[in-house]
C-alpha cells in the first residue's frame, strides 16, 4: 500500500500576491512550514508539492520533497481541487492521497499521523477536516442546533457544528477516480464512506486573507515566544 500527500501550491493568488512563499516573520517561505510537518508525521511514502511553478518547485526540492508540475490551465482561478487532483492522480501511483494545504501552517504531525490512521485503518473512501464550532447556528433563516423557543443552554451544551477546515483531505485514488467519471466531482467525497476529522486550536488558521496572514504572524509569534 502506498499513501502519497500532495500540498496544492500556486503563484496566481489574488487577495495575498505569491502568498506560498510569503513568511510568517521566521524566513522561510510559507509553503515550507506544512512541508516540515508532512516529513516529520513520517505517514507518506512520499510528498509532492503539486504547482505550475517552477520557483515553488525548487523550493520543494530544497526542502527534500518531489515536485509535480501541473498544467498551467489547473492553475487558473477557474480550475478546481477536483481537476488538478485527478490530473495528479492518473500520472502518480499511490492507493490512498493526503491533501494537505500550505495555508494551515500550524497543523501538527500528530494531527497528520492520526489523519492518516484514520483514512486508511477505517478503509475510508474519504475523509475530511472539520473544526467544531459551538455557538448558536442558523441556516436560510432556521435555527439549526438550538430551539429558539427555548431558554439559551450554555454553550458546551450545543450540538457542535462541524464546518470545513479543508487543512488535511483524504481519499482513496480508485474511488475519487470513479466519483469523477461518474459524477464530475469527489472532493466532497461522492458515492462512498466519507468521515471526519475535527482540527483544534491554532491548527483551525487558515490564511485567505491579508487579515488572516497577519493573525498567523501573531500566532507564530506567540508559539515562538512561548519556546523561549
Amino acid at each position: 500500500m502506498k499513501i502519497v500527500c500532495m500540498i496544492p501550491a500556486r503563484m496566481g493568488s489574488k487577495r495575498i500576491i505569491q502568498k506560498n512563499i510569503v513568511d510568517l516573520g521566521d524566513g522561510q517561505p510559507l509553503m515550507s512550514h506544512v512541508i516540515k510537518a508532512a516529513k516529520a508525521s513520517n505517514c507518506f511514502d512520499d510528498i509532492y508539492v503539486n504547482s505550475e511553478s517552477n520557483l515553488l518547485g525548487r523550493n520543494a526540492k530544497a526542502e527534500g520533497v518531489e515536485f509535480y508540475k501541473r498544467p498551467e490551465h489547473l492553475s487558473t482561478d477557474t480550475a478546481t481541487n477536483d481537476d488538478f487532483t485527478l490530473d495528479f492522480l492518473k500520472n502518480i501511483e499511490c492507493d490512498y492521497i493526503v491533501q494537505l494545504l500550505t495555508t494551515s501552517p500550524f497543523i501538527t504531525e500528530e494531527e497528520i499521523r492520526n489523519f492518516t490512521s484514520q483514512l486508511v485503518d477505517n478503509d475510508l473512501d474519504t475523509l475530511i477536516s472539520v473544526k467544531d464550532t459551538l455557538i448558536e447556528c442558523v441556516y436560510d433563516g432556521e435555527a439549526i442546533n438550538f430551539d429558539k423557543m427555548k431558554p439559551t443552554p450554555p454553550s458546551q451544551d450545543l450540538t457542535p457544528i462541524k464546518a470545513y477546515a479543508c487543512t488535511l483531505m483524504g481519499w482513496k485514488k480508485d474511488k475519487f477516480i470513479s466519483n469523477m467519471e461518474e459524477y464530475g466531482c469527489a472532493y466532497h467525497g461522492g458515492a462512498g464512506r466519507t468521515e471526519f476529522f475535527t482540527i483544534e486550536g491554532f491548527s483551525e488558521v487558515d490564511i485567505d486573507t491579508p487579515e488572516d496572514l497577519e493573525l498567523a504572524r501573531a500566532v507564530w509569534s506567540y508559539l515562538n515566544d512561548k519556546k523561549n
